[in-house]
């Protein structure tokens, strides 16, 4: 379908709808966007790269000013919202982000996304990366930012598009999951775990979602899952091929090495047609599944074992994904864990990778989800794996009924009871000096939120750069 003239977003500044401006911009459309303030790193960075004008507050007469063609309404927005109003007063063309990226870059293309709770973003990102490694020219729109470029998507020729499949709604006018807009060709299905608690009102309901997204795969289609449970359970509904990867199936791990020096891991994986080694730049047992379900289905569509290999060992890694700030004298990490099963992974992984040396985590559960104390028990589990915590709360955790709010305070009493020092501080600053204090040559400092955690991770590099 022809790109409109002039598209505005509202809700400009998140990283899906940021990307979705960087492809409708290199499309050739004129792109403009609206954000209730400010808009912050990274995605700020992109559009400033761009010249893509942001209008700061919502406003009808923003409307006036850039007299869109096509409006982008993303999920950050509420029926009440003015700018809104006006669109649908002024019957102005409207989609939701899901929406636009399938009427203009999916429909067409052969659509492989990559779903489940944990890791799409990684496993989308390196799905990605492989087939632009691989000549193939991919359309992409993933979570997070390819270190090697600080982008998140590309407008590609070839014939397949990437995208991460989001369970979470659409828009207000369309609560259905993300995923369900995507008309999948293939799939990687990484896991099914219960998130999303503001918007799924127990397990079955997640389940019931992701067992809609895999009905969409046609017959002639092909679905890559993981050894979790929960993934198996909802694969049994897909009418495609099903072929499995992890532990055991048609894609299996065979071994790991965890490196530190540079850090990741060697791999050897069997599959169909033998066996195939090779070095992956990313840390934790998780990782190595990642990237045997991106193996696993590159193979499977037809592109050489040795060439998908080599594409996945040259990739730079994803932004806030065990990003390294600083190798020395302190390692200082930032990654985007904040499920129970994603801490729990990821202290797994930095403690393989660096052994021998304290492990100090710091916390901060921002979602809707581990805001609330449905994860109470499982954090104190998780978080057990450090050697030292530190809990800060997230900004504005006084909207979340304090009956159902999670209680840092006690989850730190939890965890020195399990033998593990922590300690919950309320002022970042406070959090940083304590920090500073306790901090020695040698140990691994890791950052875990799904926020920018008031930069801390950024100042603590600073100072110790100073120091």
């Amino acid at each position: 379908m022809k790109i409109p003239a002039r598209v505005h977003l509202l809700g400009i500044g998140g990283v899906g709808m940021g990307a979705l401006a960087g492809l409708f911009h290199a499309a050739g459309a004129r792109v403009t966007g609206s954000e209730a303030g400010a808009v912050y790193p990274p995605m700020s960075l992109l559009l400033d790269e761009l010249k893509i004008p942001v209008c700061e507050g919502y406003r009808p007469e923003n409307l006036s000013r850039t007299r869109p063609d096509l409006v982008i309404i993303g999920n950050v927005i509420r029926r009440d919202n003015p700018e809104a109003q006006a669109v649908f007063r002024e019957r102005i063309p409207y989609l939701s982000l899901p929406e636009a990226l399938y009427t203009y870059f999916i429909r067409g293309k052969k659509s492989l996304v990559v779903t489940g709770t944990h890791g799409k973003t990684t496993t989308s990102s390196l799905l990605s990366f492989a087939l632009e490694r691989l000549g193939a020219s991919p359309t992409f729109l993933v979570g997070g930012l390819l270190r090697d470029r600080r982008r998140n998507y590309a407008l590609g020729q070839g014939e397949y598009v990437v995208l991460e499949g989001d369970e979470y709604d659409s828009a207000f006018f369309d609560k259905r999951p993300k995923f369900i807009h995507y008309a999948p060709h293939a799939a990687i299905l990484t896991s099914v775990e219960f998130d999303h608690a503001d918007i799924y009102p127990n397990f079955e309901a997640l389940k019931q979602a992701f067992a809609d997204f895999v009905a969409l795969l046609p017959e002639k289609g092909l679905l890559l899952v993981s050894g979790d449970a929960g993934a198996r359970e909802v694969a049994a509904k897909a009418p495609a091929r099903v072929e499995t990867y992890g532990r055991e199936g048609a894609f299996r791990l065979l071994s790991r090495k965890p490196r530190s020096s540079p850090p990741g891991q060697e791999m050897r994986v069997a599959w169909p047609g033998g066996e195939t080694h090779f070095f992956l730049p990313l840390i934790g047992a998780h990782n190595a599944e990642n990237a045997l379900a991106v193996f696993g289905l590159l193979v499977s569509l037809g592109f050489d074992a040795r060439e998908v290999a080599a594409a996945l060992s040259r990739f730079p890694g994803v932004s806030r994904r065990q990003e390294i700030l600083l190798e020395e004298p302190v390692t200082v990490i930032d990654d985007f864990a904040h499920h129970p099963t994603a801490v729990k992974v990821t202290l797994e992984a930095v403690r393989e990778t660096w052994p021998g040396r304290r492990l100090i985590a710091l916390f901060e559960p921002r979602t809707n989800t581990s805001r609330r104390r449905i994860f109470q028990e499982d954090y104190a589990a998780a978080l057990a794996g450090a050697d030292l915590v530190f809990l800060k709360p997230p900004p504005q955790l006084e909207k979340v009924p304090e009956e159902e709010r999670i209680d840092l305070a006690r989850l730190a009493e939890d965890l020195n009871r399990r033998g593990t020092e922590a300690l919950a501080l309320d002022d970042p600053e406070a959090l940083l000096a304590a920090l500073r204090e306790r901090i020695a040559p040698g140990d691994v400092v890791l950052f875990m939120s799904n926020g920018p955690f008031d930069g801390l991770p950024q100042k603590l590099v600073r100072a110790l750069k100073r120091d």
